[in-house]
């Protein structure tokens, strides 16, 4: 008998039913959220069995040619935009200060990973939510890995690149005024 594959609510990667903890506001499925923290963070790719029955949705998206490790600090940060969430404060917040922490080291603005970040966080309630883009239209999780539908295993920092073209094409406007209102005053660039 076949296993159903459940689409992630945040990237659109397909997964097998799997019954473990999410995040409180971070929007992964449970199967997306472990193979983040099991495989990714912890390098443990043998934690789960979810890599061998994952797969990614039959979507065409463009892979970045950049593909050193540039961005690899921001990778946590992109996970959390792609993996938006709800409508809560705190998952609109999340979004907001993680996106313009990949937005600060991707645009060169600081070289500091974090520091954008945590300027952002001095300012709450400031933020709206932000329309996420289709699921399909950037890199996820899966597709660092191979099979599953992957022939190439795409780098992190192809992974934040794809994540953060994706949100930047519907909301650069708002994320360059927050950078400019809530990251840069009395901060100058680091």
């Amino acid at each position: 008998m076949a296993v159903v594959l459940e689409p992630c609510q945040g990237c659109g990667a397909l997964f097998p039913p799997y019954d473990g903890p999410t995040h409180r506001y971070i929007g992964a499925s449970a199967a997306c959220w472990a193979l983040f923290n099991d495989s990714v963070m912890l390098g443990a790719h043998e934690a789960t069995d979810l890599l061998p029955r994952s797969r990614i949705a039959q979507t065409h998206v463009v892979v970045p040619a950049r593909s050193d490790a540039a961005f690899d600090s921001v990778f946590g940060d992109a996970y959390g935009v792609q993996h938006h969430g709800e409508s809560s404060p705190q998952a609109i917040q999340s979004v907001a200060v993680h996106l313009l922490n990949v937005h600060g080291i991707v645009t060169g603005r600081t070289t500091q990973p974090g520091w954008a970040l945590g300027r952002a966080l001095r300012q709450k309630g400031v933020f709206h939510k932000l329309t996420p883009p289709p699921p399909g239209s950037a890199l996820t999780i899966r597709h660092l890995f191979p099979g599953g539908g992957v022939d190439r295993p795409v780098t992190r920092t192809q992974f934040v690149l794809s994540v953060y073209d994706a949100w930047m094409s519907l909301h650069s406007t708002t994320v360059e005024q927050w950078y400019e209102r809530y990251v840069v005053p009395d901060g100058g660039v680091r």
